[in-house]
């Protein structure tokens, strides 16, 4: 039982001591009262004498969002990289802990304080709902979105802080904290494009302060999942659900190997993630919308998945030389050699005959839409995907420290001084010069339409063909590279320490 973990129980040992949970009682019941009383007299004005009720419930449901998201998304982020910090959690990865084990142990023994600290508010939480008149069915719905919400996010996190190395703690809590606003904004600023509410654990405010009234005039058509209504409750719940499951799966998968023996995920579960992505992305999608604009938010959804997807698929030079050494005396596949380029273009153009496919069934016949158009979009984004990713591999197989950083860094800086240069220049002001700037940047495309292609056909196709020429020199510096990892000609310092 989840109860009897020894990892669960060192933590709550640990957090939960007497005079502690006494003080963050007394301190929780007293920013209740003050928070109570402040929004009581804030909310009464614009919601009557009868309706303060509702602004406070979902002020109190808002805080518990944020110190239990927020909060317990620190504190995974501490849990395992303060471990490798102090060097003890070599200790706790050779226990007889199942990963699984270890892993929900740290996913519900970490922000075990913020957990009791969300306890103390649960009194005021019942005040308001009488004060209200609110329905308890409507807490609970909340509470459950809070807290399925909540553990979603903290999976992510503490993957996040299995995958942080040293001096880089601070970077990984803004990057925690940036993801949690991005959860809680990515669906509104898509709103116009998806049938889809937020899925963080703040909407759990808005359930609770739903009003009887307006309940199945609002809430019930919240979602519209391949054109059928469906609660956002229930959709939040079993998305939650998905996410936590395939992070429980990166960690479980990792959480007792080597940092350099790290894959988050093979190429098959990756794909497949994908896969699932895409799906439940289409399953949402408001076809009735301008389609350039709906291809453009599925473009921009999928780089970021496929980004993150590519990264984890890419292979540091002891990984490589693993899998050359299990190899033996065969040579050696162009598969390996032209990794990541293989799995990101077959990854990607699933996706895009899935988003082709969708479109094709689910548009109206009236709306004028070109398939040649939307299909080189997505080719054109998967050439770029692939070009980088693929930079990034040949940099990773290099020696130096942390040479993965060093590549993302020369990007930023070619993107940045590209888009300097180009911005000088007036590229992006002039339509007619618009398609040169594709040659080295992905974002003209979205400001591509029929009219803007059949202008500059050419210019287009070549930079969409100059994009694979540098895909294949990158391949081929990747070659070398492996080659000598696999025949090495002198025995170096860090081949004899890998051996």
């Amino acid at each position: 039982m989840i109860f009897s973990n020894p990892e669960l129980v060192r933590n709550v040992r640990t957090q939960l001591r007497p005079g502690k949970m006494v003080t963050a009682a007394v301190i929780s019941i007293a920013l209740s009262l003050v928070a109570g009383y402040a929004l009581t007299h804030i909310s009464a004005p614009a919601t009557g004498p009868m309706g303060w009720g509702f602004g406070l419930l979902r002020g109190l449901f808002w805080l518990q969002a944020l110190i239990l998201a927020a909060g317990g998304g620190i504190s995974c982020v501490n849990a395992i990289y303060k471990e490798k910090d102090q060097n003890t959690f070599d200790y706790q990865r050779v226990t007889r802990l199942s990963p699984l084990e270890l892993t929900l142990g740290k996913l519900f023994g970490a922000p075990i304080f913020i957990y009791f600290i969300c306890l103390c508010f649960v009194p005021l939480v019942i005040f308001a709902a009488v004060k209200g008149q609110q329905s308890f069915t409507f807490v609970l719905a909340a509470y459950a979105v809070l807290i399925i919400g909540s553990i979603a996010f903290h999976t992510l996190a503490l993957l996040i802080s299995l995958l942080t190395v040293r001096g880089s703690h601070t970077t990984a809590i803004i990057f925690v904290l940036i993801l949690l606003w991005l959860f809680s904004n990515i669906f509104v600023l898509t709103a116009n494009y998806l049938y889809l509410a937020p899925l963080s654990p703040f909407y759990s405010a808005d359930v609770a302060s739903q009003q009887r009234s307006n309940y199945l005039r609002t809430s019930l058509s919240k979602d519209l999942v391949f054109g059928h209504p469906v609660h956002h409750v229930f959709v939040l719940i079993i998305i939650d659900g998905l996410l936590t499951a395939w992070f429980l799966l990166a960690l479980s998968r990792n959480i007792k190997r080597d940092p350099d023996q790290y894959e988050l995920y093979s190429p098959l579960e990756t794909f497949a993630l994908a896969i699932c992505i895409n799906v439940i992305l289409l399953a949402f999608v408001n076809w009735s919308a301008d389609l350039i604009n709906v291809q453009a938010t599925l473009l921009t959804i999928n780089i970021s998945i496929l980004s993150f997807l590519g990264l984890a698929q890419l292979r540091n030079r002891d990984r490589t030389r693993r899998i050359l050494r299990t190899q033996k005396k065969s040579p050696i596949s162009w598969i390996d050699l032209s990794w990541p380029a293989p799995f990101l273009f077959i990854t990607a153009l699933t996706a895009c005959a899935l988003v082709f496919a969708a479109a094709a069934i689910a548009r109206n016949p009236l709306m004028e839409w070109s398939p040649v158009f939307a299909i080189f979009r997505f080719l054109f984004i998967t050439a770029w995907l692939v070009r980088d990713m693929q930079f990034l591999q040949w940099m990773t197989l290099r020696r130096g420290k942390r040479p993965l950083v060093a590549g993302v860094m020369f990007l930023t800086a070619f993107y940045a001084c590209v888009g300097i240069v180009l911005s000088a220049f007036g590229t992006f002001r002039d339509v007619d010069n618009l398609p040169f700037s594709a040659f080295f940047l992905p974002t003209p495309i979205y400001y591509l339409d029929p009219a803007a292609w059949a202008t500059r056909p050419a210019i287009w196709g070549a930079a969409f063909v100059a994009q694979w020429l540098v895909v294949a020199l990158f391949i081929l510096a990747q070659r070398k590279t492996i080659i000598e990892l696999a025949h090495p000609t002198t025995p170096d310092s860090e081949t004899l320490n890998a051996d």
